[in-house]
């Protein structure tokens, strides 16, 4: 998919114009990251790029926090995907609501996801750790992606909805092809085919509840009206491509970027108490999705003036990977203890789902580090990464005496 240029509004002036692709970025296949700081250091702090229909970049971490909580203006209602799917593609609820509506559609993720569910998850999660570390130990290598990235949120996610297991083969291709497909009729149909497959779970979850998330957000009201079957599936949809991409991706980039510093590894060896910190570390600097917001009205940030109508992409890496916000943002430094990430957004949207990202997280460092001190990526092997509606990696080989 690479989007032609399309006309550029008479109220842009040109030197804040940069043709910037999400799903083509160069350098994207090798570091994400450091082909978003490439970019980053050569453009304006906000700037508008005629790909994809035409959007405004935040590319300062100072207008995130302001984008997030003015949702009077900045409104969640425009689909977040970067083109948009389709027409006639199914709202992702409650990413596309604004309040009061919100409060109403995210209340029932707030109360699946308590700190005791949060605390019996990451238990779980540390066992599928576990057990994946102990199938591939031996052989001295693995391929991190499928051998573990893949395993651990699919597993955690399938237990909050109470899903079948084996059914992640039907669902892994189609939230890859939404997050990084580069068709944008195969992405439209991947949401269809998520939606379609949740649809079935909620006719026998209304034929036999139970004490899943599905049972219980079927049970929940908007504004004193029964909840209907369209939004529920739009709901779960959002568990499922949340809990299966950005999980996953972000296991990755922490793996990566810690096979390639030894000296870091060895921190963690000699200090495993630091993990909490260090995670929060790599958190910032490896921050994997985007989202986006319309105008509602004319609006001016920064000194740019922006029309009614027009979107708004953040991607959530440019906060973590700016120098104003961050001194020296590409090294990771454990002992930064970085306040205000926004891996997880902000504001009325901010991610329910952040702090069991964290306990999946945390429960892989621990468990790798116990039984793999010192790793590395494989000689001769060249990891494959991928921009697009977030930062992926579709290959990662590692070894370890």
């Amino acid at each position: 998919m690479n989007s032609p240029l399309g006309p550029i509004p008479a109220h842009v002036p040109p030197h804040l114009v940069r043709d910037v692709d999400v799903h083509n970025l160069v350098g994207g296949s090798d570091n994400p990251y450091l082909a978003w700081s490439i970019v980053q250091k050569n453009a304006p702090d906000i700037y508008y790029t005629p790909r994809y229909g035409g959007y405004w970049v935040m590319n300062r971490a100072e207008y995130f926090t302001q984008v997030f909580n003015d949702h009077d203006r900045f409104s969640s209602t425009c689909n977040p995907m970067i083109p948009a799917p389709p027409d006639g593609t199914p709202p992702f609820i409650p990413l596309q609501n604004d309040p009061p509506d919100h409060r109403f559609f995210r209340h029932p993720f707030a109360m699946a996801l308590s700190p005791q569910r949060i605390r019996d998850l990451g238990a779980h999660a540390r066992e599928i750790v576990i057990e994946r570390i102990d199938s591939f130990l031996a052989r001295g290598e693995c391929e991190f992606v499928h051998d573990m990235a893949l395993h651990v949120p699919v597993g955690i996610i399938m237990k909050l909805l109470d899903l079948p297991f084996e059914d992640r083969a039907r669902l892994f291709p189609l939230v890859d092809t939404l997050m990084h497909g580069k068709d944008m009729m195969e992405r439209g149909q991947s949401v269809v085919g998520i939606m379609a497959y949740v649809d079935e779970w909620i006719v026998k979850r209304k034929q036999n509840p139970g004490n899943d998330f599905i049972s219980h957000y079927l049970k929940s009201t908007i504004d004193g009206r029964p909840i209907m079957d369209h939004e529920v599936s739009a709901a779960v949809t959002v568990v499922i491509i949340g809990g299966l991409d950005s999980v996953s991706h972000s296991m990755c980039g922490m793996m990566r970027f810690l096979a390639e510093h030894p000296g870091h590894q060895q921190q963690i060896v000699d200090n495993p108490e630091i993990i909490p910190d260090a995670l929060e570390e790599l958190l910032r600097r490896h921050s994997v999705t985007s989202t986006t917001r319309i105008l509602t009205e004319d609006a001016e940030l920064g000194g740019v003036k922006m029309k009614k109508g027009e979107r708004v992409i953040l991607e959530l890496c440019l906060h973590g990977l700016d120098e104003k916000q961050w001194p020296d943002p590409l090294q990771v430094n454990f002992s930064r203890q970085p306040k205000g990430i926004m891996n997880f957004g902000s504001g009325i949207h901010k991610c329910v789902g952040g702090n069991l990202a964290r306990a999946e997280l945390r429960a892989l460092l621990e468990e790798w580090f116990q039984r793999i001190p010192r790793f590395a990526i494989k000689p001769g092997a060249r990891v494959k990464t991928m921009t697009g509606q977030s930062q992926g990696m579709s290959y990662l080989p590692l070894v370890w005496e």
